[in-house]
């Protein structure tokens, strides 16, 4: 007869096993609270991002070639005092188009403003918004260098006729007005009239974001509308160009373009043309103004006719910048001359690479009023 054996587990044998069901049970559950931190770390800064492009909007956003979405701050013209002001109108504000930011879970109203771990998110009006994390590892998102990147940016350009004449005594008829969200609510509509050379100025006043420039030349009353889009810690050209002749005799200027004689040599590094004198007399050039498209280049040296007549390394020369030359330069009538603007670099000041010119358009303004417009 057979005997089988009804021997079971030694209590020792139980131990074991429930003790290594315990530590496998608690290196599961460190390992599920791991992935659940580090999903929560994701998701805070992912709304982060979203938050931060509700006040000074998404830079990747563009419509017809150009940024179209610029946030709380593009309408508004200020930061949002605090973060209910991007799904709340913060006072009747009629220039306010939110909300900038909708709930994830609709039926808590503040979950916009935790963050994963249930913890209010800290922002104070400035241009950061932190989470506390989680074990002493605070999430901040910086959205701008400073406040004033975003709320506070030129717009400058230069008037001409149809032939490129800068208006002279004219200047005084010319109204530039241009229309910007004012920070409370409401609008402002700032007026200037440019100079002799067709210069104008709207400095470190002007919001980011999308904005309508309008010149009037009164005698006719000739209206040119022109929208801006207006970047972070920018100096944003809008050049006008009335159609007609309408003050060839105001600007005294007789240099023209010479067609075809822009160039970038040196990899872009420099920028060439010519001008002529198609007066009847001799003309004398005192200064010029350069104004381009990209104003993050700088440049350091102005050669007139093969000499040196401006360097100046620090800083470098900037866009819209009149530079004075060392010495008047004389251009007889009918005579041609070779003008250089040398040496643009990505700084204004200290050591930095050499900049590529090409594809920027230039306006130049001379002492007498003399104005061409080319491109390289």
């Amino acid at each position: 007869m057979k005997v089988v054996s009804e021997k079971g587990f030694t209590l020792i044998e139980v131990l074991l096993v429930i003790i290594v069901i315990g530590i496998l049970a608690a290196v599961a559950f460190r390992s599920m609270d791991v992935a659940l931190d580090n999903s929560r770390w994701d998701a805070t800064t992912q709304e982060l991002d979203r938050l931060s492009w509700a006040i000074a909007g998404n830079p990747e956003l563009f419509a017809n070639g150009v940024r179209s979405d610029f946030g709380y701050v593009g309408d508004v013209g200020s930061l949002p005092p605090n973060l209910d002001a991007l799904v709340t109108n913060p006072g009747g504000y009629v220039t306010w188009r939110g909300p900038y930011i909708q709930n994830d879970l609709t039926q808590n109203p503040n979950d916009f403003k935790t963050d994963e771990w249930g913890n209010l998110y800290t922002y104070t009006g400035g241009v950061t918004i932190a989470s506390g994390g989680s074990g002493g590892n605070p999430i901040t998102k910086q959205y701008s260098n400073a406040a004033a990147d975003l709320t506070s940016n030129t717009v400058q350009g230069v008037v001409t006729d149809a032939q490129g004449n800068a208006p002279g005594t004219s200047a005084p008829s010319i109204s530039i007005r241009i229309t910007y969200p004012n920070g409370s609510g409401g609008t402002t509509t700032a007026t200037t009239n440019p100079n002799g050379s067709g210069n104008y100025s709207f400095a470190a006043v002007i919001p980011q974001g999308v904005r309508t420039v309008t010149a009037i030349y009164s005698p006719t009353n000739d209206t040119l509308v022109r929208n801006a889009v207006v970047l972070p810690k920018s100096s944003t050209l809008v050049d006008f160009r009335f159609r007609g002749n309408l003050w060839s005799s105001g600007s005294g200027g007789s240099l023209t373009y010479v067609t075809g004689s822009a160039s970038a040599p040196n990899a872009g590094r420099d920028v060439s043309f010519q001008v002529r004198n198609t007066g009847s007399s001799s003309v004398t050039i005192t200064n010029l103004r350069a104004v381009y498209t990209d104003v993050t280049k700088y440049y350091e040296t102005v050669v007139w006719g093969g000499s040196t007549v401006a360097n100046q390394t620090n800083p470098r020369f900037a866009s819209g910048q009149t530079v004075t030359f060392g010495s008047a330069q004389t251009v007889a009538a009918g005579a041609t001359v070779t003008v250089n603007l040398n040496n643009f670099r990505n700084c204004q000041t200290g050591g930095c690479g050499n900049a590529n010119m090409v594809g920027n358009t230039f306006t130049i303004v001379f002492s007498d009023g003399s104005t061409i417009i080319f491109s390289v």
